[in-house]
């Protein structure tokens, strides 16, 4: 197979600012000229072009916390992050396993970088994590886990759960579920969750062993207390929905020398209380660095490839292997990005919201021969 053109041209959904409207607008990749005279994707890079691709809040967070000055760095800057979809051309030298032809699943960097809400993307494998997709999955399953599996594989990535007693804060969200269900696989022993009522019947059937409604208890520091009483306190606390209720009586619910990873802070949400919490938050991160406190404490999202390479293949096995489920809410046409942004924020999707960009089975501006 080779390119018919120097440079391909597609509709992608880009923004100038966080000021400024998302749009679907064209965008061009230029081409380069291969040893035989066809055309290739650029040295070190991989081109695919998309199928799905999946939302996550933060995408939506990224665009409205950025400031108008950014507007010069890039001003048109990609919206989206995760994609599935078929590798077109793999440039020289590109550090990859995966070849022209090979169904993919991946998330792009950098933040400003191109987003997935397009119909190609052009992939720096030394940033940006990309496998072949697992059998067992469809296209729209592939887009829709990288970022909140790929976090949950990082903030667990040094806790040995075998045996361990672990409480983990938001487990009904995307993120909380693939914690909850790597504390099982990992064989914890005992896995407490705060979670709603409406999602109990599926955390336990994830792993929970035991869970404290967030509705009755909105400050949990008690039941969470109530549980270190009746058998001893957490080897590692998990946080994806934020607060500072545990921390008053922290040293009596984390054992010394164990886990609290945050990827929210003390306070969710934006305004001066995030700013405050997420400061308070730092500087707790740099007491657990210097020893000043009994436990270890993190918080932060996952970092690109460079800093954590390898996770995807990991979870591509773990996926093949029919260790994890994967939840996905709704799909929406790729003209429909506004509406699934819409869903996204109102809090009720119950799994990944998907844009499909292009069916497998489409080839509409397909650059091959």
């Amino acid at each position: 197979m080779s390119l018919r053109a120097p440079k391909i041209t597609y509709k992608a959904w880009t923004y100038k600012n966080g000021s400024s409207p998302i749009k679907l607008v064209d965008e061009t990749i230029d081409l380069v000229k291969g040893p035989n005279g066809e055309y290739v994707a650029p040295d070190g890079k991989i081109l695919v072009k998309i199928n799905y691709a999946s939302l996550n809040p933060v995408d939506y967070k990224v665009y409205q916390k950025t400031p108008w000055i950014l507007s010069f760095y890039n001003t048109k800057k990609g919206f989206g992050k995760d994609f599935s979809g078929r590798v077109l051309s793999v440039g020289a030298n590109a550090p990859t396993d995966v070849k022209v032809g090979d169904i993919v699943q991946g998330l792009n960097w950098p933040i400003y970088g191109g987003g997935s809400c397009a119909q190609y993307l052009l992939v720096n494998p030394v940033w940006s994590p990309i496998t072949t997709v697992p059998t067992n999955i469809d296209l729209i399953e592939a887009a829709s886990f990288p970022l909140v599996l790929g976090t949950a594989m990082q903030m667990t990535r040094d806790m040995k759960f075998k045996g361990s007693k672990v409480l983990i804060l938001g487990a009904g969200t995307s993120v909380g579920r693939y914690n909850v269900q790597l504390a099982r696989i990992g064989g914890a022993k005992e896995i407490v969750t705060t979670n709603s009522s409406k999602t109990s019947e599926l955390i336990t059937e994830l792993g929970s062993t035991s869970q404290i409604d967030y509705h009755k208890h909105p400050n949990f520091l008690y039941p969470v207390l109530e549980s270190v009483k009746q058998s001893d306190k957490f080897d590692y606390i998990i946080d994806c929905w934020g607060g500072d209720q545990l921390f008053p009586e922290i040293d009596s619910i984390i054992k010394k020398g164990g886990i609290y990873y945050t990827i929210v802070g003390d306070s969710p949400g934006v305004g001066w209380d995030a700013i405050v919490g997420t400061a308070k938050a730092r500087i707790r991160m740099i007491g657990s660095r210097l020893g000043l406190i009994k436990y270890h404490y993190t918080i932060g999202l996952l970092s690109s490839n460079r800093g954590n390479r390898g996770w995807i293949n990991l979870a591509r096995d773990l996926l093949q292997e029919g260790k994890l489920q994967i939840f996905v809410d709704s799909v929406y046409p790729f003209d429909e990005l506004h509406e699934a942004i819409d869903k996204l924020e109102n809090g009720r999707a119950q799994g990944k919201i998907v844009l499909e960009v292009a069916k497998p089975n489409e080839e509409n501006h397909n650059p091959f021969k």
